[in-house]
Protein backbone atom coordinates (compact mmCIF):
# COMPACT_ATOMS: atom_id res chain seq x y z
CA UNK A 1 0.00 0.00 0.00
CA UNK A 2 0.96 3.63 -0.30
CA UNK A 3 2.58 4.83 2.18
CA UNK A 4 1.47 8.47 1.42
CA UNK A 5 -2.18 7.11 1.44
CA UNK A 6 -1.66 5.93 4.76
CA UNK A 7 -0.96 8.83 5.87
CA UNK A 8 -3.57 10.17 4.90
CA UNK A 9 -6.06 7.77 5.60
CA UNK A 10 -5.08 9.62 9.13
CA UNK A 11 -6.54 12.41 8.95
CA UNK A 12 -9.91 12.98 9.84
CA UNK A 13 -12.14 14.02 6.78
CA UNK A 14 -15.81 14.25 6.45
CA UNK A 15 -17.58 11.18 5.61
CA UNK A 16 -17.99 10.35 1.69
CA UNK A 17 -14.43 12.33 1.47
CA UNK A 18 -12.39 10.37 2.01
CA UNK A 19 -11.81 8.21 -1.33
CA UNK A 20 -11.25 11.75 -3.41
CA UNK A 21 -8.79 12.88 -1.04
CA UNK A 22 -7.09 9.40 -1.78
CA UNK A 23 -7.21 9.54 -5.79
CA UNK A 24 -5.98 13.14 -5.50
CA UNK A 25 -3.18 12.20 -3.67
CA UNK A 26 -2.30 9.18 -5.53
CA UNK A 27 -2.62 11.02 -9.07
CA UNK A 28 -0.41 13.86 -7.96
CA UNK A 29 2.63 11.41 -6.84
CA UNK A 30 5.59 11.68 -8.71
CA UNK A 31 7.09 8.42 -10.37
CA UNK A 32 10.74 7.51 -11.08
CA UNK A 33 13.47 8.45 -9.51
CA UNK A 34 12.77 12.02 -8.80
CA UNK A 35 9.76 10.62 -6.22
CA UNK A 36 12.08 11.27 -3.37
CA UNK A 37 12.78 14.47 -3.81
CA UNK A 38 8.65 14.86 -3.40
CA UNK A 39 8.74 13.61 -0.39
CA UNK A 40 7.46 17.01 1.51
CA UNK A 41 5.07 18.05 -1.49
CA UNK A 42 3.75 14.87 -0.79
CA UNK A 43 2.98 15.22 2.79
CA UNK A 44 1.97 18.90 2.46
CA UNK A 45 -0.22 18.06 -0.31
CA UNK A 46 -1.84 15.66 1.92
CA UNK A 47 -2.24 17.81 4.63
CA UNK A 48 -3.40 20.57 2.46
CA UNK A 49 -6.22 18.49 0.84
CA UNK A 50 -7.36 17.73 3.82
CA UNK A 51 -7.35 20.63 5.19
CA UNK A 52 -9.22 21.71 2.36
CA UNK A 53 -11.57 19.27 2.76
CA UNK A 54 -12.47 20.15 5.69
CA UNK A 55 -12.91 23.31 5.10
CA UNK A 56 -15.34 22.60 2.03
CA UNK A 57 -17.90 20.23 4.25
CA UNK A 58 -18.42 23.32 6.99
CA UNK A 59 -16.07 21.24 9.31
CA UNK A 60 -14.83 23.28 12.41
CA UNK A 61 -11.37 24.66 11.35
CA UNK A 62 -11.36 28.66 9.77
CA UNK A 63 -10.55 29.13 6.49
CA UNK A 64 -6.94 30.46 6.65
CA UNK A 65 -4.13 31.53 4.97
CA UNK A 66 -1.54 28.83 7.29
CA UNK A 67 0.61 26.97 5.33
CA UNK A 68 0.41 23.18 5.49
CA UNK A 69 3.63 22.82 7.51
CA UNK A 70 2.77 25.39 10.31
CA UNK A 71 -0.23 22.74 10.43
CA UNK A 72 1.47 20.04 10.23
CA UNK A 73 4.10 21.33 13.13
CA UNK A 74 1.71 23.03 15.59
CA UNK A 75 -1.05 20.89 14.90
CA UNK A 76 -4.35 21.62 12.74
CA UNK A 77 -6.22 22.88 15.53
CA UNK A 78 -3.41 25.90 16.18
CA UNK A 79 -4.51 28.39 14.06
CA UNK A 80 -7.97 28.60 16.25
CA UNK A 81 -6.47 29.20 19.42
CA UNK A 82 -6.93 32.50 20.68
CA UNK A 83 -4.23 34.53 20.33
CA UNK A 84 -2.87 32.55 17.47
CA UNK A 85 -3.43 35.15 15.17
CA UNK A 86 -1.09 37.35 16.88
CA UNK A 87 1.76 34.77 16.34
CA UNK A 88 1.29 34.39 12.39
CA UNK A 89 2.35 36.98 9.49
CA UNK A 90 1.76 36.76 6.29
CA UNK A 91 5.34 37.83 5.08
CA UNK A 92 5.46 37.16 1.03
CA UNK A 93 8.55 39.10 0.99
CA UNK A 94 10.44 38.47 -2.03
CA UNK A 95 14.59 39.48 -2.88
CA UNK A 96 15.91 39.28 -6.35
CA UNK A 97 19.29 38.43 -5.75
CA UNK A 98 20.77 38.17 -9.33
CA UNK A 99 19.97 34.69 -10.85
CA UNK A 100 18.22 34.11 -7.71
CA UNK A 101 15.14 34.41 -5.83
CA UNK A 102 14.46 34.39 -2.19
CA UNK A 103 11.17 34.41 -0.82
CA UNK A 104 10.55 34.29 3.42
CA UNK A 105 6.27 33.10 2.53
CA UNK A 106 5.32 32.99 6.05
CA UNK A 107 6.25 33.38 9.92
CA UNK A 108 5.54 32.65 13.18
CA UNK A 109 7.15 33.85 16.31
CA UNK A 110 7.45 35.21 19.51
CA UNK A 111 9.91 37.21 21.50
CA UNK A 112 12.47 34.86 21.37
CA UNK A 113 11.58 31.99 18.55
CA UNK A 114 10.93 32.34 15.34
CA UNK A 115 9.90 29.60 12.72
CA UNK A 116 9.51 30.87 8.87
CA UNK A 117 8.99 29.51 5.82
CA UNK A 118 11.95 30.53 2.90
CA UNK A 119 11.56 29.48 -0.75
CA UNK A 120 14.75 29.67 -2.77
CA UNK A 121 14.33 29.64 -6.49
CA UNK A 122 17.37 28.17 -8.05
CA UNK A 123 19.38 29.49 -11.10
CA UNK A 124 17.62 28.64 -14.86
CA UNK A 125 20.42 26.58 -15.60
CA UNK A 126 20.25 24.38 -13.00
CA UNK A 127 21.26 20.88 -13.83
CA UNK A 128 17.66 19.71 -12.70
CA UNK A 129 18.98 15.58 -13.90
CA UNK A 130 21.85 15.74 -11.24
CA UNK A 131 19.52 17.41 -8.57
CA UNK A 132 16.90 14.78 -9.35
CA UNK A 133 20.17 12.21 -8.52
CA UNK A 134 20.97 13.37 -5.33
CA UNK A 135 20.63 11.29 -2.53
CA UNK A 136 18.69 14.11 -0.69
CA UNK A 137 17.63 17.51 -0.54
CA UNK A 138 20.75 19.84 0.24
CA UNK A 139 20.18 21.93 3.65
CA UNK A 140 20.77 25.31 3.41
CA UNK A 141 23.24 27.41 5.31
CA UNK A 142 21.62 30.50 6.56
CA UNK A 143 22.35 33.57 8.77
CA UNK A 144 19.82 35.56 10.71
CA UNK A 145 20.63 38.82 11.83
CA UNK A 146 17.86 40.67 14.03
CA UNK A 147 17.50 44.51 14.26
CA UNK A 148 19.21 45.30 11.17
CA UNK A 149 18.42 45.03 7.45
CA UNK A 150 20.58 43.71 4.75
CA UNK A 151 20.13 43.51 0.63
CA UNK A 152 21.34 42.24 -2.01
CA UNK A 153 23.31 45.24 -2.81
CA UNK A 154 24.95 44.98 0.29
CA UNK A 155 25.99 41.16 -0.52
CA UNK A 156 26.25 40.66 -4.46
CA UNK A 157 30.50 41.42 -4.52
CA UNK A 158 31.29 39.51 -1.29
CA UNK A 159 32.49 35.81 -0.85
CA UNK A 160 30.92 33.87 2.32
CA UNK A 161 33.99 34.90 4.61
CA UNK A 162 33.88 38.72 3.41
CA UNK A 163 29.90 38.59 4.53
CA UNK A 164 30.70 36.87 7.87
CA UNK A 165 33.98 39.70 8.27
CA UNK A 166 31.07 42.30 7.45
CA UNK A 167 28.10 41.35 9.74
CA UNK A 168 28.97 38.62 11.87
CA UNK A 169 27.89 35.42 12.52
CA UNK A 170 24.35 36.56 12.89
CA UNK A 171 22.51 36.56 15.99
CA UNK A 172 20.83 33.18 17.18
CA UNK A 173 22.11 30.81 19.90
CA UNK A 174 19.68 27.84 18.44
CA UNK A 175 19.21 26.95 15.33
CA UNK A 176 17.93 24.48 12.57
CA UNK A 177 17.25 24.69 8.87
CA UNK A 178 15.11 21.60 6.88
CA UNK A 179 14.78 21.55 3.18
CA UNK A 180 11.28 20.19 2.94
CA UNK A 181 10.78 19.90 -0.87
CA UNK A 182 11.43 20.89 -4.29
CA UNK A 183 9.45 21.87 -6.95
CA UNK A 184 11.19 21.25 -10.83
CA UNK A 185 8.95 23.42 -12.22
CA UNK A 186 9.67 26.66 -10.80
CA UNK A 187 13.00 25.33 -9.64
CA UNK A 188 12.19 26.05 -6.35
CA UNK A 189 13.46 24.51 -2.56
CA UNK A 190 11.38 24.87 -0.07
CA UNK A 191 13.14 24.76 3.67
CA UNK A 192 11.37 25.81 7.39
CA UNK A 193 13.94 27.73 9.70
CA UNK A 194 13.64 27.15 13.09
CA UNK A 195 15.77 29.42 15.70
CA UNK A 196 15.39 30.85 19.02
CA UNK A 197 16.75 34.17 20.75
CA UNK A 198 18.65 32.81 24.22
CA UNK A 199 21.12 35.56 24.41
CA UNK A 200 20.29 37.94 27.80
CA UNK A 201 20.95 41.00 25.57
CA UNK A 202 18.50 40.30 23.19
CA UNK A 203 15.67 40.85 25.85
CA UNK A 204 16.49 44.36 25.08
CA UNK A 205 15.10 44.36 21.29
CA UNK A 206 12.16 44.97 20.01
CA UNK A 207 9.80 42.01 19.34
CA UNK A 208 9.11 43.08 15.79
CA UNK A 209 12.65 44.11 14.76
CA UNK A 210 13.77 43.86 11.13
CA UNK A 211 15.39 40.57 10.41
CA UNK A 212 17.78 39.70 7.64
CA UNK A 213 18.75 36.30 6.08
CA UNK A 214 21.86 35.44 4.80
CA UNK A 215 21.69 32.63 2.49
CA UNK A 216 24.41 30.31 1.37
CA UNK A 217 24.37 28.49 -1.96
CA UNK A 218 23.00 25.05 -1.46
CA UNK A 219 24.97 22.25 -2.77
CA UNK A 220 24.24 18.62 -3.55
CA UNK A 221 27.19 16.02 -3.45
CA UNK A 222 28.60 14.49 -7.41
CA UNK A 223 30.47 12.12 -7.67
CA UNK A 224 32.06 12.54 -3.65
CA UNK A 225 32.05 16.08 -3.97
CA UNK A 226 30.04 19.17 -3.17
CA UNK A 227 28.78 20.92 -6.27
CA UNK A 228 27.29 24.31 -5.22
CA UNK A 229 23.20 25.18 -7.23
CA UNK A 230 24.63 28.93 -7.27
CA UNK A 231 27.61 30.80 -7.56
CA UNK A 232 26.91 33.45 -5.10
CA UNK A 233 25.46 35.15 -1.43
CA UNK A 234 21.87 35.91 -1.48
CA UNK A 235 20.02 38.50 1.01
CA UNK A 236 16.30 39.19 2.03
CA UNK A 237 15.10 40.95 4.52
CA UNK A 238 11.33 41.24 6.02
CA UNK A 239 9.64 43.59 9.23
CA UNK A 240 7.96 40.90 11.66
CA UNK A 241 4.79 42.67 12.52
CA UNK A 242 3.78 40.04 15.64
CA UNK A 243 1.47 41.02 18.50
CA UNK A 244 1.66 38.29 21.15
CA UNK A 245 -0.23 37.72 23.94
CA UNK A 246 1.60 36.75 26.92
CA UNK A 247 1.40 36.59 30.67
CA UNK A 248 4.26 36.75 33.23
CA UNK A 249 5.27 36.41 36.62
CA UNK A 250 8.30 37.07 39.27
CA UNK A 251 9.85 35.84 42.81
CA UNK A 252 12.94 35.68 44.66
CA UNK A 253 14.42 32.31 46.60
CA UNK A 254 18.07 32.33 48.16
CA UNK A 255 19.35 35.88 46.42
CA UNK A 256 18.20 35.00 43.41
CA UNK A 257 14.80 36.92 40.74
CA UNK A 258 13.06 34.62 38.55
CA UNK A 259 11.29 35.84 35.79
CA UNK A 260 9.00 33.79 33.41
CA UNK A 261 7.21 34.80 30.42
CA UNK A 262 4.66 31.93 28.61
CA UNK A 263 2.79 32.76 25.50
CA UNK A 264 1.29 30.13 22.91
CA UNK A 265 5.14 29.09 21.36
CA UNK A 266 7.33 29.43 24.56
CA UNK A 267 8.05 29.48 27.90
CA UNK A 268 11.20 31.46 28.98
CA UNK A 269 12.53 31.80 32.60
CA UNK A 270 15.47 34.09 33.25
CA UNK A 271 17.59 34.14 36.77
CA UNK A 272 19.61 36.64 37.87
CA UNK A 273 21.66 37.12 41.06
CA UNK A 274 23.31 34.08 43.12
CA UNK A 275 23.06 31.80 40.29
CA UNK A 276 24.88 29.00 40.09
CA UNK A 277 23.81 26.90 37.08
CA UNK A 278 26.02 26.22 33.87
CA UNK A 279 23.85 25.86 31.21
CA UNK A 280 25.81 22.86 29.41
CA UNK A 281 26.54 20.74 32.78
CA UNK A 282 24.38 18.22 34.34
CA UNK A 283 22.62 20.81 36.79
CA UNK A 284 20.84 22.17 33.70
CA UNK A 285 19.40 18.80 33.21
CA UNK A 286 17.98 18.92 36.91
CA UNK A 287 16.68 22.35 36.33
CA UNK A 288 15.24 21.47 33.27
CA UNK A 289 13.86 18.56 34.56
CA UNK A 290 12.58 20.48 37.69
CA UNK A 291 9.97 23.49 35.22
CA UNK A 292 6.37 22.55 35.47
CA UNK A 293 3.59 24.20 34.77
CA UNK A 294 0.47 24.35 37.36
CA UNK A 295 -3.38 24.88 35.70
CA UNK A 296 -5.81 26.85 36.40
CA UNK A 297 -7.98 23.77 37.27
CA UNK A 298 -5.00 22.34 39.72
CA UNK A 299 -3.63 20.07 37.16
CA UNK A 300 0.60 20.12 37.18
CA UNK A 301 2.01 19.04 33.30
CA UNK A 302 6.58 18.56 33.22
CA UNK A 303 7.59 21.57 30.92
CA UNK A 304 9.65 19.26 29.35
CA UNK A 305 7.12 17.01 28.51
CA UNK A 306 5.39 19.68 26.09
CA UNK A 307 8.59 20.20 23.93
CA UNK A 308 9.25 18.13 20.43
CA UNK A 309 10.80 15.15 20.72
CA UNK A 310 14.68 15.84 20.51
CA UNK A 311 14.97 19.38 21.16
CA UNK A 312 13.21 22.57 21.67
CA UNK A 313 15.35 24.02 24.91
CA UNK A 314 17.63 26.10 24.84
CA UNK A 315 19.46 28.33 27.21
CA UNK A 316 22.55 30.85 27.79
CA UNK A 317 24.08 32.20 30.91
CA UNK A 318 27.79 34.26 32.20
CA UNK A 319 28.69 34.38 35.68
CA UNK A 320 30.70 37.09 37.23
CA UNK A 321 33.53 36.10 40.00
CA UNK A 322 34.25 38.92 43.10
CA UNK A 323 37.15 39.66 45.47
CA UNK A 324 35.50 38.10 48.45
CA UNK A 325 35.34 34.86 46.23
CA UNK A 326 31.45 35.38 45.87
CA UNK A 327 30.10 34.17 42.12
CA UNK A 328 26.87 36.11 40.89
CA UNK A 329 25.52 35.48 37.24
CA UNK A 330 22.38 35.15 34.92
CA UNK A 331 21.03 32.90 33.10
CA UNK A 332 18.01 32.43 30.24
CA UNK A 333 15.92 29.43 29.63
CA UNK A 334 13.67 28.88 26.30
CA UNK A 335 11.47 26.48 26.05
CA UNK A 336 9.51 25.76 22.33
CA UNK A 337 6.20 23.69 22.24
CA UNK A 338 5.48 21.74 20.31
CA UNK A 339 2.02 21.88 20.45
CA UNK A 340 0.43 25.70 21.45
CA UNK A 341 -0.25 25.65 24.94
CA UNK A 342 -2.94 28.71 26.20
CA UNK A 343 -1.59 30.98 28.47
CA UNK A 344 -4.84 31.68 30.42
CA UNK A 345 -5.02 28.57 31.69
CA UNK A 346 -1.51 28.16 33.05
CA UNK A 347 -1.53 29.71 36.91
CA UNK A 348 2.04 29.18 37.84
CA UNK A 349 5.60 28.10 36.22
CA UNK A 350 6.86 25.98 39.50
CA UNK A 351 10.73 25.68 39.39
CA UNK A 352 10.96 22.88 42.27
CA UNK A 353 10.05 24.36 45.08
CA UNK A 354 10.06 27.49 43.98
CA UNK A 355 6.17 29.11 42.94
CA UNK A 356 6.27 32.05 40.03
CA UNK A 357 2.59 33.19 39.77
CA UNK A 358 1.44 34.43 36.58
CA UNK A 359 -0.33 37.66 35.60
Amino acid sequence: MNRYLTMVEQIPVPTGQAERLRRAVAAAEPKGRRSRLHLGRRMLLAAALAAGLLVSAGAAMAATDWDPIFLERFGVSSQNMPGAAGLFQDVNSISLCGDVKLTVRQAIGDRKNLYLLLDYQLPEDTDLEALAAAEYLPPMRILLYKGRTITWEDVQDRSYEDALSAFGFGDTSGQSTCTLGFNPETRTLTCLLECNFAEWSLWSKLLNAPISLLVEPPKIEVDGEAMPLADHLAAVSFKPSFDVDTRSGKAEAAGTTYKAELSLLSLQIRMKGNVVLDSSGSNYYAFLNSIVLRFRDGTETAAKSLTPPGGGTSSSSSYTDHADGSQTGKAAFNLEFANFIDPAGVEAILVGDLEIPLS
